[in-house]
């Protein structure tokens, strides 16, 4: 077998125990894969989620871009957690965070997910309609929309269309990012 199964879904596979599987790497010196990896795999043979690739041969376009995503992640991304998890009511800055994930950091679109925050006189569909168009993600893949009911705000105007929260679960890229903030950080000073 070659298509990077965990050994539990081999033993799925032969009807046996994972521990049976085991015993027979163990007994033929079968080099068992690392944990990081492992994950790895059954995320992309079981859930069928397609791992990231950082681009290593970057155009100076695309280095301006992983500065510029890099600087947007330290600003507005989520510093906790197992998720790449970026927020703005700017659609360009939206764009162009999608953008350094796909060519700098090498994600599948298909695995980015998105939240709405929105007040309730906003028009909901129309919003969805707007952020997929302008993201290109489908509306099948956003969250069920947060509502903010009865706050009173401290924006002087809200946004007209509302807040994005784009999600792309991955800690390892997440950690990369932190990384790659903490290497700003100190090129700045």
């Amino acid at each position: 077998m070659d298509e990077g199964y965990s050994m539990m879904q081999i033993a799925q596979q032969f009807k046996c125990s994972v521990s049976t599987i085991r015993y027979w790497l163990d007994k033929n010196n079968v080099k068992r894969r690392s944990i990081n990896e492992a994950i790895n795999n059954i995320y992309s043979t079981k859930f069928n989620k397609d791992p990231f690739y950082l681009n290593k041969n970057l155009s100076k376009k695309d280095e301006e871009l992983k500065i510029a995503g890099t600087m947007l992640y330290w600003g507005e991304g989520a510093k906790t957690g197992n998720a790449v998890k970026f927020a703005n009511s700017d659609p360009e800055m939206i764009v162009l965070f999608i953008n350094f994930l796909i060519k700098v950091c090498g994600i599948s679109q298909n695995r980015l997910k998105v939240l709405m925050h929105i007040y309730p006189d906003h028009d909901e569909e129309a919003l969805k309609a707007f952020w997929s168009r302008t993201t290109h993600i489908p509306t099948d893949r956003f969250y069920k929309s947060h509502v903010h009911i009865g706050k009173i705000g401290t924006y002087k105007r809200k946004s007209p269309y509302g807040t994005l929260a784009v999600s792309y679960s991955d800690k390892k890229l997440l950690n990369i990012l932190l990384s790659w903030i903490d290497q700003c950080k100190q090129d700045l000073q």
